[in-house]
């Protein structure tokens, strides 16, 4: 009858750490390279200059917002405070749609 030896501490405790070792998956080449992209080969899309305003909705030149500049102005100006019918505040330094001091629409 063969005889059983019992594991001593420090071999139950190596055993138990060699199984809670995290095993590295197996990656492709180029999964395994985390460099930065390549910024002159991504194709790189201008956004529209002309088109119809979110806010308004008219045909006229936008920005990445997607909104004309007379909206823009609004959307900027409502974020602080302002609504339709107040003056500009003095920070403002809007051109060309109204001016400050006065009120302006659509």
């Amino acid at each position: 009858m063969p005889t059983i030896t019992k594991p001593t501490g420090d071999q139950l405790l190596e055993e138990i750490l060699e199984r809670a070792k995290p095993s590295e998956p197996e990656l492709d080449d180029e999964l395994k390279e985390e460099e930065e992209p390549d910024l002159s080969k991504i194709r790189q899309t201008a956004p529209p200059k002309k088109g119809p305003c979110r806010r308004c909705g008219e045909d006229k030149p936008i920005n990445r917002l997607m909104l004309c500049y007379p909206c823009w102005v609004k959307t900027n100006l409502e974020e602080r405070g302002w609504r339709e019918g107040m003056a500009h505040p003095d920070w403002c330094k809007c051109e060309g749609v109204g001016g400050h001091g006065k009120s302006f629409g659509n």
